[in-house]
């Protein structure tokens, strides 16, 4: 063991975010309900993190924090959440990658990167369109998710640090938090952001909107215990706001203080690492030992700095041109920091499936040839080369070593296992292949050879107000019919007994023509495990019969987490029973009597609370079903 490593031999001190718990006087308590394990005594040799004097951590921010972060419905088209780009299991990065074209917006070329898959392009109305570089696939971020776990002590966040400590409410141009803010500066990115998960022009108006009627978490299973706790039946997000906040009102500053919240507590201490430094001198291996002695006096620590093991350093490494990602040059101006990317912590790079910005790596043992540029390591760039990186000096055969201390010695048990405060629920999109499959032998290839592509993606949760699909590869200029059937097609085709449309496909060419449906999934017309073949078919003389078909997909409808929604709700005066006193009550409001309740009158859900409201009540009252 070096002299180095000997004094760095020490107790370690109560944890930076405890002390600040302490100080704001939140209590600590063992179980799920409180900010709990994770910020108990444990061994840490951490500064403290940025938290801002305008959003001090309470329990009730954390768990709505929690929520949304997990919650697919924070994306525009319910398929994408924050942590679907940051699973604990992956090092808080994505579990999944897709590659973007780079500069040159084509694939294929020396600039591709690889990024974390967002959402496909679509209209402010919520129709697909073609993206110039994407089509209509799912479109990728241009650089490798980061981790969110340990955010809480950087400034500045994203690989350029563009969220910046000043916090500015995008709702209202505010300066909300004057410093410390970073992770609120980088809470409001994503859910506006159309490649990740927002549609064009989506605002945070509208995301407020939705969350307002939304069931927290309506797509997930698994609750962790303290989600499970606090999503009770009928607590929805006002009332999660209002725990949180003090009132129910839902907008851009308080998701992005509650999003804050929740990743705040994100802190990985209790690797070996810690252990080790803490005097427990067997939590590291003989070799993992050698391995931080070789980080250490190789020079990596001057970036990586220990602790956190991550820094406020922007470099440029080299890993590609500058031309192809400016980096921190984007946000600077400064020709200096051409291709410059912030240092990130490397606890729990182990876990990771890539690596640098670009996810040019798949092991960490090309990233240290990389590096010290020997045993056939990847190319080097020169332009802009931080001095710091050509003077690392970690000799080949301690190469191991370092990965070991790497891979081993910084990963934190409870995130390699998501155990709290790092457990997750499972997302719908870790299920969806249970609700939508493509049915094999389907599909009627038309003009140019095409077989028009169906998008079936969304969500079939009864209730959901935003479900759709898309058609694509189908001949500009032709009609097209969605079909539906509870029957399995017969040979290619579906045979419809539910049919939307026609829609009139925009351009001339083959391939060129593409489409939408939209459409609600009451509880009055689809029910739990309902399975659904749909089919989208189109009038194309070129193809046989003069019909060419999408490839059917089998849909089941299922209810949210917590059961379906009730259909409707006929006793409209709240009296305890249903009877002609509702039909009076209804009839009193519609003819401009008070509405001291605020009910809708509109109870057959036509757009009108008019006497046909008056005949729904009635039938359903003599034993009829919902509207």
């Amino acid at each position: 063991m070096s002299y180095s490593t000997l004094a760095r031999l020490r107790k370690a001190p109560i944890s930076g975010l405890v002390i600040a718990l302490l100080a704001g006087g939140v209590p600590l308590a063992a179980g799920g309900t409180l900010i709990t394990a994770a910020l108990l005594l444990v061994p840490a040799d951490l500064p403290t993190p940025s938290i801002p004097a305008e959003n001090p951590i309470t329990d009730a921010k954390r768990v709505l924090g929690k929520a949304l972060f997990w919650d697919e419905q924070l994306s525009s088209d319910n398929t994408t959440s924050c942590g679907s780009c940051h699973m604990p299991e992956q090092g808080g990065s994505a579990p999944r990658t897709a590659l973007h074209p780079g500069k040159d917006q084509t694939f294929g070329t020396s600039d591709d990167a690889v990024g974390s898959p967002g959402v496909r392009f679509s209209t402010a109305q919520g129709e697909f369109s073609p993206d110039p570089a994407f089509g209509f696939e799912v479109q990728a971020t241009g650089r490798y998710s980061p981790s969110v776990i340990m955010a809480a002590f950087s400034p500045e966040l994203f690989w350029d640090g563009r969220a910046r400590d000043t916090f500015i409410d995008p709702q209202t141009g505010e300066v909300r938090s004057p410093v410390g803010a970073a992770l609120e500066s980088q809470a409001v990115g994503p859910p506006a952001n159309s490649a990740e998960m927002a549609h064009a022009g989506r605002d945070w108006t509208q995301i407020s909107a939705k969350l307002e009627v939304a069931r927290p978490l309506a797509l997930a299973t698994n609750l962790p215990p303290d989600l499970a706790s606090a999503l009770s039946p009928g607590v929805d997000y006002p009332a999660l706001f209002a725990s949180a906040f003090g009132d129910p009102a839902i907008n851009a500053d308080r998701i992005a203080k509650a999003l804050a919240t929740y990743q705040r507590t994100l802190i990985a201490d209790q690797t070996p690492w810690d252990r080790y430094v803490a005097g427990e001198t067997t939590a590291m291996t003989p070799n993992q030992i050698d391995g931080l002695d070789a980080f250490v006096s190789g020079g990596c620590a001057v970036c990586h700095v220990e602790g956190t093991f991550g820094s406020d350093i922007y470099a440029n490494i080299g890993v590609r041109p500058s031309s192809e990602d400016l980096g921190r040059q984007r946000v600077t101006g400064s020709p200096g920091d051409a291709g410059k990317f912030k240092t990130p912590s490397i606890r729990n790079v182990g876990l990771r499936s890539h690596f640098m910005h670009n996810g040019r790596f798949t092991t960490l043992s090309q990233v240290m040839r990389f590096y010290m540029q020997n045993n056939g390591a990847p190319e080097r760039f020169e332009d802009n080369l931080d001095p710091t990186v050509a003077a690392l000096t970690v000799p080949t055969f301690r190469f191991n070593a370092v990965v070991d201390f790497m891979r081993n010695a910084l990963t934190d048990p409870r995130v390699a296992a998501a155990q709290f405060p790092f457990d997750r629920p499972t997302l719908f999109s870790e299920r969806a292949l249970s609700f939508a499959q493509p049915v094999a032998g389907t599909g009627i290839a038309g003009s140019g050879g095409f077989v028009p592509k169906i998008i079936a993606e969304s969500p079939p949760m009864i209730g959901i107000d935003e479900f759709r699909l898309g058609l694509y590869d189908a001949p500009g200029g032709s009609s097209a019919t969605l079909v539906a059937s509870h029957l399995p097609p017969s040979g290619a085709l579906v045979a419809p007994d539910m049919i939307f449309g026609p829609v009139s496909l925009p351009g001339s060419g083959a391939g060129e023509g593409y489409a939408t449906v939209q459409f609600q999934v009451p509880l009055s017309l689809f029910n739990q495990g309902e399975v659904l073949f749909f089919q989208w078919q189109i009038a194309d003389p070129a193809a046989p019969n003069g019909v060419a078909a999408s490839q059917a997909s089998r849909l089941t409808f299922f209810c949210p987490r917590g059961g379906c929604p009730v259909a409707c709700d006929p006793d409209l005066n709240k009296d305890g029973n249903i009877d002609q006193t509702d039909v009076d009550f209804l009839l009193n409001i519609i003819a401009g009597g008070d509405n001291p309740d605020a009910i809708d009158p509109d109870f057959n859900k036509d757009g009108n609370a008019d006497t046909s409201d008056i005949d729904a009540l009635v039938n359903t009252l003599a034993g009829g079903g919902c509207p």
